[in-house]
């Protein structure tokens, strides 16, 4: 479990890497900047939700409170599994394991994926008058797949994140394996130490 932690988090670090800190905050201020103007001054109270009250459970370390309630949106449109053979989304703890692969990243871009996290859940007000975490199943479904099919790369870049750490941190409980017929890393089950990502041979 330690590696599928470390390896979501090398996947993360990857897709980030593009975007340089000066670039990535000059694409959030183009989208706050577009925000502003298409709602006149009406985004703080637009982007207001029900949510924003709601508990977190305890024990979280990295997570805030918004962006724990994000993935919890983002697991329950992502992970369908009622009527599925599949381990039932909701009885898995997916913002906690999220919670802990952000702990393996560094401090620097565990900063920038804060903000596109947050660029994430609330650039939806620009096109829907809410945030992400208030859009029924279907927008939300939608605007996952706008993020992640867009030609540019910053907002594509940030849809791939938030899928990736969301399917991780369902496939990170070990409930969720027998439904997909896996025992489990071969590693772990042949005791072979973890080296990490390997060049091939010559």
């Amino acid at each position: 479990m330690t590696d599928s932690r470390q390896q979501a988090a090398r996947d993360v670090t990857d897709a980030l890497a593009p975007l340089s800190r000066r670039r990535f905050l000059k694409t959030a201020l183009w989208a706050t900047a577009g925000l502003t103007a298409v709602l006149a001054g009406g985004f703080a109270v637009l982007r207001r939700s029900p949510l924003d009250t709601a508990p977190v459970p305890a024990g979280l370390r990295y997570l805030t409170a918004s962006q724990y309630q994000l993935f919890n949106r983002l697991a329950h449109v992502l992970l369908p599994t009622d009527g599925t053979a599949l381990f039932p989304a909701e009885q898995v703890p997916v913002a906690a394991h999220i919670d802990a692969i952000l702990g393996t990243l560094e401090p620097e871009v565990r900063e920038q994926l804060g903000m596109g996290l947050a660029l994430f859940d609330n650039a939806a007000v620009a096109g829907h008058w809410k945030r992400f975490v208030d859009l029924d199943d279907a927008a939300a479904l939608a605007y996952v797949n706008d993020w992640l099919n867009a030609s540019a790369m910053p907002k594509r870049a940030i849809g791939f994140v938030v899928s990736k750490l969301t399917h991780t941190g369902y496939w990170l409980d070990e409930r969720t394996w027998p439904a997909i017929e896996f025992d489990g890393a071969v590693t772990k089950k042949w005791g072979i130490s973890s080296r990490g990502n390997q060049p091939l041979p010559a």
